[in-house]
C-alpha cells in the first residue's frame, strides 16, 4: 500500500511524484504566569469622573457584590464570577487593569477634548477629501 502511495503517477502525459505525509512536531504549549501585581484602580486616571455609578464601572469596582445576599442579573443568588472574579485577588477586574475611557488623560479638567490645531488640520483635510472624492464621483459618472 504504501509503495503505491510513494509510485509515480501520471496525469496528462506528465509523470507525477508523490510525496511521503510530512509529519507534524508537538510543541509546548504551556503558559506560566506568576507575580502579578495589584491594580491601584485610584490612580487609573478615572479620578475626574463625578457620577459614581459611571466611575466604578470603568474602575471594576462592584458596590452591590460586596453586600451580603446579592442578587446577580437574572435574580439568582449571586456568586462572583465574571469581569469581577479577580477583582479583590488583583485589585481591580478585566476592565480596570486597562480602562478604555480615562478622562483625566484627555485634558487638564478631565471633563471635555480638545484636539487642537493639529487635529483640526486633520479634520479639515479628511473632510475635504470626502467632499473632493464625492465630487468626482459625480462628475465621472455624469454625461456633463
Amino acid at each position: 500500500m504504501i509503495a503505491a502511495a510513494t509510485a509515480q503517477k501520471s496525469f496528462m502525459g506528465t509523470t507525477l511524484a508523490v510525496a511521503p505525509k510530512a509529519t507534524r512536531s508537538v510543541l509546548s504549549t504551556k503558559i506560566v504566569a506568576s507575580g502579578g501585581k495589584k491594580v491601584d484602580v485610584k490612580n487609573s486616571g478615572t479620578a475626574s469622573i463625578v457620577n459614581d455609578v459611571v466611575r466604578n464601572n470603568i474602575q471594576g469596582i462592584s458596590r452591590k457584590m460586596e453586600k451580603k445576599g446579592w442578587l446577580d442579573s437574572q435574580g439568582r443568588k449571586g456568586k462572583g464570577y465574571g469581569v469581577y472574579r479577580f477583582a479583590k485577588k488583583y485589585g481591580a477586574n478585566v476592565d480596570g487593569y486597562s480602562p478604555i475611557y480615562t478622562p483625566d488623560a484627555w485634558s487638564q479638567n478631565g471633563g471635555n477634548y480638545s484636539l487642537g490645531v493639529k487635529g483640526l488640520l486633520a479634520w479639515g483635510a479628511l473632510v475635504t477629501s470626502l467632499l473632493g472624492v464625492g465630487v468626482f464621483l459625480i462628475v465621472s459618472t455624469s454625461q456633463l
